[in-house]
């Protein structure tokens, strides 16, 4: 004798089954949707030997999970992506800095003095411990740590309005990075954000020795408006990273200062001689 189920307990039984494909539906929808995703761009940095450089990883997820991302940067060795704190290099050279938002946490990792070891391939992992033991990697940032020297000779200039003035720009680096960095001049502009127009003056580059650059701006028909303070910047080609600067103080006069202190010097000794003579000749005649 064959039994079959009521029919209302077939139904409840069909309902607590769709409800229950109805949740881990959703579960897993919202475990898709709170996945951390760390986000930063692809890059390459030049990092000039003696300086401080950072690099920052921000990671999304979602508000409402029960623990906050554990961010971590490593850097790429023979035994895979290595975390810095089992380098050598970074014991003493490497900081980190947390910032939170909502959903968001970013880590800043500084490195100073930046040296040639620091070279090398980074990248930042997270890790979300209440949703997954998986590590999420970001992308991989290329870090270039090069010798670069920039010598300004003269960090004042006086010019005299109407004539010329020639500022240099003396820098010195490693021959592979000839084809890589650029050096421009700029006016009244710390950030070095845009080069100068050159209608004022002409620019040159002159080479002086296989590993030393002197790049000349030369101002011609000085006016007022030339005065300010001009800067030598070098940067990455087709890039706005700014690797070294250097300033000089230019100061236009309307006048030759050189001309009218040898004036004032020949109207000084013709007034010398003049009392000079007078005392003489008043001394002469009391003689008499």
């Amino acid at each position: 004798m064959n039994r079959q189920c009521p029919w209302h307990i077939a139904v409840l039984l069909r309902a607590f089954l769709l409800i229950a494909w109805w949740l881990s539906t959703v579960q897993g929808h919202n475990q898709n949707q709170c996945q951390l995703k760390l986000s930063y761009s692809k890059a390459t940095v030049y990092v000039v030997e003696g300086s401080v450089f950072s690099l920052s990883c921000t990671a999304n997820y979602c508000e409402n999970n029960s623990s906050v991302p554990e961010l971590n940067w490593c850097k790429q060795t023979s035994k895979g992506c290595t975390l810095l704190s089992q380098l050598d290099e970074f014991v003493n050279g490497a900081t980190y800095n947390s910032h939170f938002g909502p959903g968001t946490m970013t880590s800043i990792l500084w490195i100073s003095p930046a040296h040639i070891n620091h070279c090398g391939v980074y990248q930042c992992q997270g890790h979300l411990p209440s949703l997954s033991s998986t590590t999420v990697m970001g992308h991989m940032i290329t870090v270039l740590v090069v010798e670069f020297k920039m010598i300004i000779p003269n960090s004042k200039m006086r010019g005299q309005r109407g004539g010329f003035l020639r500022l240099q720009c003396i820098v010195k680096f490693d021959e592979n990075l000839n084809n890589t960095l650029t050096v421009f001049w700029t006016k009244d502009n710390e950030n070095c954000s845009q080069p100068m127009p050159i209608n004022r003056g002409g620019i040159s580059n002159q080479t002086t020795a296989t590993d030393r650059r002197a790049f000349t701006l030369t101002l011609s028909n000085l006016q007022n408006e030339d005065a300010g303070v001009y800067y030598c910047c070098a940067a990455p080609y087709l890039s706005s990273q700014i690797i070294a600067m250097r300033s000089i103080n230019v100061q236009v006069d309307a006048f030759n200062s050189a001309l009218l202190s040898f004036i004032l010097l020949i109207i000084c000794k013709a007034v010398t001689l003049v009392i000079l003579m007078a005392v003489g000749q008043t001394w002469t005649c009391k003689q008499k």
